[in-house]
C-alpha cells in the first residue's frame, strides 16, 4: 500500500503503526549527516531505510524526502533506548532515524536561532551548528520526557521494581501512571489525524451482504490488512511516542521485557523470551545470538560427549585444511562421509537415543 504520496510539511514527521502487519512506517526529512541510504527488501514496500555510517569520512551534503518501514515499535523502542546525554550520542541513537523535524519547542528555536534554522540544510557545518544549538535547548526536555516514559513503561508492563499486585488491564495502568505524572503536559503539539482506506485489493462499487460478511471475517482473521489505516502527523517526537505506546498497549498483546543480557527495552512475541534481537551500532551479533552461543559453548563444556565430537570435528576439519592440493579433494569428501553418519549419531545422542559412553566409542572407533 502506496500511503506517503503525500507533501510532508517542513517540520513535521507522519507515522503509520500497523501492528496486525507487524509495520510501521514514517516519513520525514533527513540530513545525510553520519548515516546514508540503502535499499530495502525487495518485498518491502517501500524503497530505503536508514543506516549509520559512523566511520563513512565523504558524506552526502544533502536533505533528502524520507520513508521507511520498519517493524513494528521500532520508533517506540529506539526513544526509550536512546542515550540524550550528549549531543552527539543523541544523534547517533535516535536523531539520526528519525531527522529532526520533530524535534518540538520550533518556536523558541526560531526565534532564539533564526539564522541557523533557515540555513540549517545548506552544509554539514550548517546543520551540524544548528542541531548542536537545538540540542542544548531541548536536551533536558528530552531526558525527562524519555525517563518519565520509561517509569510508565515499567509500571504499565511489571518491570524494575514495579511489581502488580491486582490484576488490572495494561491501558488502566497505562492512563493511571501517565495521568499522575501529567506524561501529555510535556507536549503541546497537535497531531493530525489522517485516514486511508488501505486494502490489499481494491473493492467493487457494490458488495453483497455475503461478501460484507467474508471480508468482515477476513479482517478479523488477520487474512486482510486493516480497512483503514490512519496517518498520525505532528512537529513533536514526544507526541507520537505517546502514540506508538497507545496503540502498542490498546491493539496488541505484546509485552514490553528488558533484554537479560544489555539491559535494554525490547518487544516480546512470544512473552517468553529473554534476550533482545536489537541491532548493535558496532555490528556485533544480537543479544539473543549471543546468549545463545554462549550456553551452546557452556552446554558442550559440561558435556564430554558434546566435547568429543567437537574435538574430532575440529581435528578432521583442520587435517583437510592443511592437506596439499593434491589429496584435499579425497580428504574433503572423507570428511563429509564422516561429518553426515557423526551428525546422526549426534542426533541420536541429543534425543537420548543413545548414551554420551555410545556416542564416545562411536567416534574413537571411526578416527
Amino acid at each position: 500500500m502506496k500511503l506517503f504520496n503525500i507533501a510532508v510539511p517542513k517540520d513535521s514527521i507522519s507515522m503509520i503503526l500497523d501492528p496486525a502487519g507487524d509495520v510501521e512506517n514514517y516519513n520525514t526529512k533527513i540530513f545525510l549527516h553520519k548515516s546514508k541510504i540503502e535499499l530495502a527488501e525487495q518485498d518491502n514496500e517501500f524503497s530505503k531505510h536508514i543506516v549509520l555510517d559512523l566511520d563513512k569520512k565523504n558524506k552526502n551534503e544533502k536533505i533528502m524526502k524520507f520513508m521507511c518501514n520498519q517493524k513494528y515499535g521500532t520508533f517506540l523502542l529506539d526513544f526509550l533506548n536512546a542515550d540524550f546525554s550528549t549531543a552527539e550520542n543523541a544523534y547517533n541513537t535516535f536523531f539520526v532515524y528519525y531527522g529532526v523535524e520533530g524535534i518540538g519547542s520550533l518556536d523558541d528555536i526560531k526565534r532564539k536561532y533564526p539564522i541557523e534554522y533557515s540555513t540549517r540544510y545548506v552544509s554539514t557545518k550548517k546543520f551540524l551548528d544548528y542541531y548542536s544549538k537545538v540540542y542544548e535547548l531541548v536536551s533536558i526536555d528530552y531526558i525527562k520526557y524519555q525517563n518519565d516514559l520509561r517509569k510508565t513503561v515499567d509500571f504499565v508492563f511489571d518491570l524494575h521494581e514495579h511489581k502488580s499486585t491486582k490484576n488490572i488491564d495494561k491501558y488502566s495502568k497505562f492512563m493511571a501512571y501517565s495521568s499522575a505524572i501529567n506524561l501529555i503536559g510535556q507536549f503541546y503539539s497537535r497531531i493530525s489525524l489522517g485516514m486511508v482506506r488501505s486494502l490489499d485489493k481494491e473493492l467493487p462499487n457494490e458488495m453483497s451482504a455475503k461478501q460484507l460478511e467474508k471480508l468482515a471475517l477476513d479482517i478479523a482473521n488477520k487474512k486482510t490488512r486493516k480497512a483503514i489505516v490512519y496517518v498520525y502527523e505532528s512537529t513533536s517526537f514526544f507526541a507520537l511516542i505517546y502514540v506508538a505506546l497507545n496503540d502498542l498497549i490498546q491493539n496488541t498483546k505484546r509485552n514490553i521485557s528488558i533484554c537479560q543480557n544489555c539491559g535494554r527495552y525490547y518487544l516480546q512475541y512470544s512473552g517468553k523470551e529473554i534476550y533482545c534481537e536489537l541491532p548493535n551500532q558496532d555490528g556485533s551479533p544480537t543479544c539473543k545470538s549471543y546468549a545463545s552461543r554462549k550456553a551452546y559453548d557452556i552446554k558442550i563444556v559440561e558435556d564430554t560427549a558434546e566435547l568429543a565430537y567437537k574435538r574430532e570435528y575440529q581435528r578432521r576439519m583442520t587435517k583437510v585444511y592443511r592437506a596439499s592440493e593434491v589429496v584435499k579433494p579425497v580428504m574433503r569428501m572423507e570428511f563429509n562421509s564422516w561429518k553426515d553418519k557423526a551428525r546422526k549419531q549426534l542426533k541420536q545422542y541429543r534425543e537420548n537415543k543413545i548414551t554420551a559412553d555410545e556416542l564416545c566409542n562411536w567416534l574413537e572407533e571411526n578416527k
